[in-house]
């Protein structure tokens, strides 16, 4: 067999190595510098929430036409608006949106938390009438409730387990306390019974369940100055406070309108 040349050798490698030609659409994100794209997050609380408000509404519309009722109200989950559809003389399918931001205050076993609680839900409920306008509701919020709260120190000292610390003006303590996106309702109420249209009144009493998950965040100049046990401590505490509010008490009134 023929000795191959060095240029045939050298052409041959060329060749092997070489890459294929890049498309229209690579040479133009090379050049513009384009990051890849993200795909979105199927798995956020935010997706979650959509995807189930648009599910509950897609449900409604394919409800048997009736006297379909407009609502709005308030109470301990908030600002709400709703709607309501009778499926039968019994029952009714309700799906409602529920808003809250507001301020207060609460203690643990040696700290005071300035605190401010934000919920953004959507109601999905099943209402089955007893008597009248009296019913049972069962269903669930689904949506975001979270506190944040921020440690008030005495002077210049904060309590930690029984324990004293001293603190500068760059010492924090933050507490977040997230509920379930998905909370089981279970409850009794009156109203939603639509029997012509009109205006009506309507009232809810009931129980949210789910448990709060409690986080403590000390600044990093906290930390050095803490004990680890102490700050495990007033975590604890915090999470039994919060446990308080695993059954979440829901009282509403409210108007509506049937059409």
């Amino acid at each position: 067999m023929a000795a191959l040349t060095r240029a045939e050798v050298t052409s041959s490698r060329g060749r092997a190595h070489k890459r294929a030609p890049e498309d229209a659409e690579e040479r133009d994100a090379r050049a513009l510098d384009v990051p890849p794209r993200a795909s979105p997050d199927l798995r956020s609380p935010t997706v979650k929430l959509l995807s189930l408000s648009l599910a509950s509404l897609v449900a409604l519309a394919a409800l048997p036409a009736g006297a379909v009722e407009l609502y709005g109200g308030v109470g301990t989950t908030g600002l709400e608006v709703g709607v309501s559809q009778p499926l039968s003389s019994v029952f009714s399918a309700r799906l409602d949106y529920n808003w809250m931001h507001l301020s207060r205050n609460f203690s643990t076993r040696d700290i005071d938390y300035d605190a401010k609680i934000k919920a953004s839900n959507v109601g999905v409920y099943l209402d089955g009438f007893v008597v009248g306008g009296l019913r049972v509701t069962a269903g669930a919020l689904i949506g975001q409730r979270k506190v944040h709260g921020v440690a008030r120190s005495v002077g210049s000292t904060i309590t930690l387990n029984g324990v004293t610390y001293p603190v500068a003006a760059s010492d924090t303590l933050d507490l977040d306390a997230d509920l379930p996106t998905v909370t089981p309702y279970l409850g009794v109420g009156f109203g939603h019974r639509q029997s012509g249209a009109g205006l009506r009144v309507y009232g809810d009493a009931g129980v949210a369940w789910g448990r709060p998950d409690v986080r403590l965040s000390p600044s990093a100049s906290l930390a050095a100055k803490v004990n680890p046990s102490d700050l495990a401590a007033e975590q604890s505490s915090a999470q039994d406070k919060a446990n308080r509010l695993r059954a979440y008490p829901v009282v509403k009134l409210g108007v509506g309108y049937a059409f």
